[in-house]
């Protein structure tokens, strides 16, 4: 898969929600250390945008990543419900996983669900482990995995396995089968940006 992130609006948005805040486009690029040229680029939809650029950009506007892809106007109150069909989550790409996030058509959502691919067989391959605000429920779906976190020695979970964590504790998720293991979470609390590794850029 690749490491640029679907487009969801993102090429229109990002130039309307810089200019609400009386941004240039210096002032971004000062901001995230991506060049001008580039995010010209991107706001006119001439090239993608991948994961770590839509981080740098969320977090310098101090934006949540259902700011940048769109959704529905509404920001809460009754009756809401979002449905997605087989295979038409938002994907992203990080590292050694792959995530699929549900019901992004949704804004300030009090849930985040997703489903994680874990390619990584090793630490390494996962990257710097990841900590993110709210707390998380993991459940395995398929394969066997090591959570490995900040504070406790690795815990092997296999298929029908949970935790429930502190999300704000860095973890991270290694792969122990042939095949990726797929683990559902359901993170509580709002995401700024898509889940990202300590102490990168």
């Amino acid at each position: 898969m690749s490491d640029l992130l679907p487009d969801h609006g993102i090429a229109q948005t990002l130039g309307t929600l810089r200019k609400s805040r009386g941004w240039t486009l210096k002032t971004l690029s000062e901001a995230t250390g991506v060049s001008i040229s580039a995010l010209s680029k991107i706001e006119n939809g001439q090239t993608g945008v991948s994961f770590e650029t839509v981080r740098r950009i969320l977090r310098s506007l101090s934006l949540r990543f259902d700011d940048l892809i769109g959704g529905e106007a509404a920001r809460g109150g009754n009756g809401r419900r979002a449905i997605n069909r087989r295979g038409s989550g938002t994907h992203v790409q990080a590292g050694g996983r792959n995530y699929e996030l549900f019901a992004t058509d949704l804004l300030r959502r009090r849930m985040i669900p997703m489903i994680t691919t874990v390619h990584a067989r090793t630490l390494a391959e996962w990257g710097e482990l990841t900590s993110h605000p709210g707390e998380e429920w993991m459940y395995v779906l398929s394969g066997a995995i090591d959570l490995h976190t900040e504070h406790y020695a690795p815990l092997r979970l296999e298929p029908g396995d949970s935790v429930y964590i502190d999300a704000e504790m860095a973890h991270a998720l290694v792969s122990l089968g042939d095949e990726p293991a797929r683990v559902l979470s359901v993170v509580d609390g709002d995401i700024p940006y898509p889940p990202a590794s300590n102490g990168s850029a």
